[in-house]
């Protein structure tokens, strides 16, 4: 993954479920046993499937089932990193990891003389590749990297418990042009500009959490700062790895379980120029549990399921040094998601995830009736964009069904995931419930209504909601096949709002011509009653026959007398 070359490279990440536990005496898993078969079964996969970057989220691996892969020859290849995000650990139980595993690995950590003594657990990640001896040979290295930071919580725990490391470590490639380097939760408060400078560009920049609320503000400076950098010195990959939605804590004996109702918000971040939003990119990576958003600070997200799983992707460099033509600018490419089969102990191929969608619209029949054609054409991405469109809410460019142009597919600072057919992020349910109800709404009339404005006419209890790319800038279909546009607006829209929306709408439709180019309808409701705005647009000053004032019938000036 460090090497310029147009080669992609493998790379596993596991988002587990919880429980977890967390007192002063252990941070981690709360069912261990799971863990280390979850753990173990992980590893064997990163090392069968020819991983280059494998990594587990902050405090979840044991340390028992790491040093087991150890000491059964389960590491890394010459050319792979893994970064595992490993349950609190004291001085003294590292020590002792260190001694079981020094025939088959070699331990490497910052010297605790220099840190703080009056704290016992540390929060660590394992870094672990293999190195060269001067002769040629191989060494696995695990180089331990501690958390610099406490987490914030409501009763400031962590900070109470953690022992703080000094040290983060970053990787180069030979030719020094890639790089890499690891931060864990809480570290992202202590990032300073100047660091972070050197840190994202032209790298890989891993960030491992165990964390109920990972869009806070306060966590995501570090990105805020990338973003809003110059992309010609911020060209990174930003991979933060968070645990499962919903977890639930315990702690010690009589302490009662508490629930996070977290989502989990693991998202694979890529500059403008390296991610690709054309549907053939998009739509495997959706069917595998990756979903696409674009940032409104100019950067593409990829968005992992939030239940537990493995995701197998294959990543193209962060630089390639080479033909520019093999310059691979798709993104990130999910090849296989696995789930958890307790019975085998072991992570097996899974299907295409529930994203939410289906439960979305089957809390509202009246809008899965309506969008009952559209949904049985099993294109999530058709289903942003016509809902985008019956709201009026496109751009009204030529290019307004890319999806970096759909409003449900954009993301802006709050990282706060809109997308109609990826309903996990409940912040979105606003959005969603008034985005659904526009298709409802059109529905109703469509069944109910008798008159129509004439531009429409044809439409009735016959036609139907539709979508396809031959027919794109219409979402209602006749009974005798006339593609039509009709927008609903909601509530009370204001007048000045009307009027810019219909001239986007009737714009789009003239540029792109053809015979059905005047069939345009804006409804909105105002006092409980459904009206239909009136376009001028439609009274083409070029049309004299349809003109208001047909100037080829004024009579002009004699001016004969004047002379």
């Amino acid at each position: 993954m460090l090497r310029p070359t147009e080669t992609s490279y493998t790379s596993l990440l596991l988002q587990p479920s919880g429980p977890i536990f967390a007192s002063e005496q252990r941070i981690g898993s709360l069912d261990v046993s799971t863990a280390i078969a979850k753990s173990l079964s992980f590893l064997t996969l990163a090392r069968d499937r020819g991983a280059h970057l494998a990594i587990t989220p902050e405090y979840f691996m044991p340390w028992v089932a790491l040093s087991e892969a150890i000491t059964t020859g389960i590491a890394p290849a010459a050319d792979a990193l893994w970064v595992l995000g490993c349950e609190s650990i004291t001085e003294e139980t590292l020590e002792r990891f260190t001694q079981t595993v020094s025939a088959h690995c070699l331990v490497i950590h910052e010297p605790m003389e220099d840190l703080a003594q009056d704290r016992d657990l540390f929060d660590p990640v394992v870094l672990m590749f293999q190195a060269k001896h001067q002769d040629g040979s191989s060494q696995l290295v695990a180089l331990v990297q501690f958390k610099t930071f406490p987490s914030r919580d409501e009763l400031f725990l962590e900070e109470r418990w953690l022992r703080r490391g000094t040290q983060i470590y970053r990787f180069h490639g030979r030719s020094r042009r890639l790089s890499a380097a690891v931060i864990i939760c809480s570290d992202a408060f202590a990032v300073g500009d100047d660091w972070l400078a050197d840190f994202n560009d032209r790298s890989t920049l891993i960030h491992i959490q165990l964390n109920p609320s990972p869009r806070n503000t306060a966590y995501r400076h570090y990105r805020t700062t990338t973003f809003n950098t110059d992309p010609r010195s911020s060209n990174c990959h930003i991979v933060c790895l968070n645990w499962a939605q919903s977890i639930v804590q315990h702690g010690a004996p009589g302490t009662p379980p508490y629930p996070w109702r977290n989502i989990a918000a693991s998202t694979w971040y890529c500059s403008a120029e390296d991610c690709s939003s054309d549907d053939a990119v998009v739509m495997p990576n959706h069917n595998l549990g990756l979903y696409y958003a674009y940032m409104t600070e100019r950067r593409h997200a990829l968005i992992f399921h939030y239940d537990e799983a493995v995701f197998e992707l294959r990543v193209p460099k962060v630089l390639t040094v080479g033909i520019a033509v093999m310059a691979n600018r798709n993104g990130p490419t999910a090849v296989q998601r696995y789930v958890w089969d307790a019975a085998d102990d072991t992570w097996v191929i899974a299907g295409a995830p529930e994203a939410g969608f289906a439960a979305l619209v089957a809390a509202s029949p009246p809008t899965q009736i309506a969008l009952q054609h559209i949904i049985a054409a099993h294109n999530p991405l058709a289903i942003e964009r016509v809902l985008a469109l019956s709201a009026g809410q496109i751009t009204g460019q030529s290019n307004w069904r890319a999806l970096k142009e759909i409003d449900s597919c954009r993301m802006g600072p709050d990282e706060v995931v809109r997308r109609l057919t990826v309903a996990q992020d409940r912040e979105g349910q606003d959005f969603r419930h008034q985005r659904l109800n526009t298709a409802a709404q059109i529905h109703h009339e469509i069944l109910n209504r008798i008159e129509w404005p004439p531009q429409v006419r044809g439409v009735d209890a016959a036609s139907t909601l539709q979508w396809d790319d031959s027919n794109p800038n219409f979402n209602v279909l006749t009974a005798d096949n006339q593609p039509t546009l009709i927008a609903y607006l909601g509530e009370s829209p204001q007048p000045r709002h009307i009027e810019n929306i219909a001239d986007k709408l009737y714009d789009l439709l003239r540029r792109e011509g053809g015979q059905h180019q005047k069939r345009l309808c804006i409804a909105y409701r105002e006092f409980g009653q459904v009206k239909f705005a009136g376009i001028d647009a439609l009274t083409r000053f070029d049309d004299p026959a349809e003109d208001k004032t047909d100037f080829l019938a004024v009579t002009p000036l004699d001016t004969t007398d004047a002379l």
